[in-house]
């Protein structure tokens, strides 16, 4: 069986929480890694999702340990997705402040 793992990193502008973790993480760049492994029995391999892990590290310039949270991927997904929806209304809201950004 093979095993592989996708790693990205997320920057999230706002504190969030993911549903099953009941806390809330500060704004900042997170890895998550998610693995994936070979369902075997075909010619053409395929991969079957494992583990969703959002990586926590202490913030720049601290020490401290590293947090890996086993979360769900759809939970992950609708906390990126309000993340964006945040960003959209704070870019909309400081239009209506500044109507004419040179940005």
């Amino acid at each position: 069986m093979v095993r592989r793992v996708h790693k990205k990193v997320i920057n999230f502008q706002f504190p969030f929480a993911i549903d099953e973790n009941l806390k809330v993480f500060p704004q900042g760049e997170y890895t998550i890694e998610t693995e994936e492994e070979s369902i075997p029995g075909s010619s053409i391999v395929h991969f079957r999702h494992v583990e969703t892990v959002l990586v926590v590290m202490p913030p720049k310039g601290k020490s401290g340990p590293t947090h890996f949270w086993a979360v769900d991927p759809e939970s992950l997904d609708e906390a990126i997705a309000k993340d964006a929806d945040q960003c959209l209304e704070e870019k909309r809201r400081s239009r209506l402040v500044d109507p004419d950004p040179k940005t």
